[in-house]
């Protein structure tokens, strides 16, 4: 169903693709080589649209995907939030925020909210 590609320079050479079934396959085929690999690119078997990209350790697509790894790691998981952390989180996924913005953790959640119902059908 997907055909998953880690690649050893990003945009250049890969390994040969890893066949996945499904999506929950393809997430967590991601989680686990997205920090090890400049580039893992996931299509489709039956063509070479992309279906999930992560560069440099972060999803940058599909867009909700993105802001969801955002809210995970930045929201959920943290002891305590950081402003600015969050910030440059939403920038290396493509998602750039004001500087002069100091969010609070339900400022973020309701931005993420917002960023991600922005995008609804875009992907």
């Amino acid at each position: 169903m997907f055909k998953a590609y880690r690649f050893i320079r990003r945009g250049g050479k890969y390994l040969p693709p890893d066949p996945l079934e499904t999506a929950a396959d393809v997430y967590q085929y991601v989680q686990t080589h997205k920090e090890q690999y400049p580039e893992v690119r996931i299509t489709a078997d039956h063509d070479e649209f992309i279906a999930v990209q992560a560069l440099n350790g972060i999803i940058v697509f599909p867009k909700k995907w993105a802001l969801m790894e955002v809210k995970q790691k930045y929201i959920d998981e943290p002891v305590s939030f950081k402003s600015d952390a969050f910030k440059q989180a939403l920038e290396r996924s493509g998602f750039p925020a004001e500087r002069n913005i100091d969010f609070t953790v339900l400022a973020a959640q309701h931005y993420l909210t917002e960023l991600y119902e922005g995008i609804e059908g875009e992907d």
